[in-house]
């Protein structure tokens, strides 16, 4: 059975990790575009990916993390029942990934804030069709090179966040995979519980059949969490609270 999933982190860190890990998936797909929409939708989305990660400290979060996962794997050895190949291959990962980001000097993407020809397409991708032909010439002459050239350009400036998609990437993953999903029942279309304080959780992530007739909208605090299922009769009504019991997949991760 094909199962969407829909996911609500349960701190300020990991919604990052999500809203990168997204502006990523959406660069794969246009970066590899060969019409100038495709490369022009590119560069605006590498924008967004810089402007995100320099809004805070992100490096200092990502070896955090990474850090964090390294003791809690590390302490699976005592395990026999874990499989210790693909904890050594886990760990290697996570090693790794730590030492190219603490051994590099610069923020993450750095080199693209230091770009003249991306630097006065940031500056107007903040105003509503600022970046149109009239506003910016220069870019409008650049999407009519060669699709190759445009390509190979945008995938070189994408490099420079290679090793923070790689942790992202990771960290997403064993967090995703810590857990198995169990079934719950929402009554009336409402369901809550309490967070436990001392395992805080890092990510909900909610599982509905895809031919499902509604969608969780997930509330999270400090203390509890809860979810409301609606259903959306048509795009020109209000979503409404489904009115009658049902079933759903819940993982609870807190690795």
């Amino acid at each position: 059975m094909r199962v969407t999933i829909y996911e609500q982190p349960l701190n300020e860190r990991i919604r990052s990790f999500l809203r990168l890990e997204y502006l990523f998936r959406r660069c794969d797909k246009f970066m590899v575009g060969k019409t100038a929409w495709d490369s022009r939708t590119a560069i605006e989305t590498l924008i967004e990916i810089n402007n995100l990660v320099g809004r805070s400290d992100l490096k200092t979060e990502i070896l955090k993390e990474l850090e964090r996962h390294t003791k809690s794997l590390t302490s699976l050895f005592e395990n026999p029942k874990v499989d210790h190949k693909r904890l050594d291959h886990v760990l290697l990962a996570l090693d790794a990934l730590s030492g190219k980001i603490f051994s590099d000097n610069q923020p993450f993407g750095y080199e693209l804030k230091q770009n003249e020809f991306i630097s006065p397409i940031r500056q107007r991708a903040s105003v509503p069709g600022g970046t149109c032909e009239m506003d910016l010439p220069g870019f409008h002459y650049w999407l009519q090179k060669p699709d190759e050239e445009r390509m190979e350009l945008i995938t070189g400036w994408f490099s420079c966040f290679e090793t923070l998609r790689q942790a992202i990437e990771l960290i997403l993953r064993l967090i995703r995979d810590s857990t198995v999903p169990k079934l719950e029942f929402a009554e009336k279309g409402f369901f809550q519980r309490s967070l436990e304080a001392k395992n805080p959780g890092q990510l909900l992530r909610i599982g509905l059949p895809v031919d499902t007739l509604y969608y969780p909208e997930i509330s999270a605090g400090k203390h509890r969490f809860s979810v409301r299922f609606l259903r959306q009769t048509d795009e020109l009504s209000r979503p409404a609270q489904v009115d009658n019991d049902l079933e759903f997949e819940i993982s609870y991760c807190t690795i």
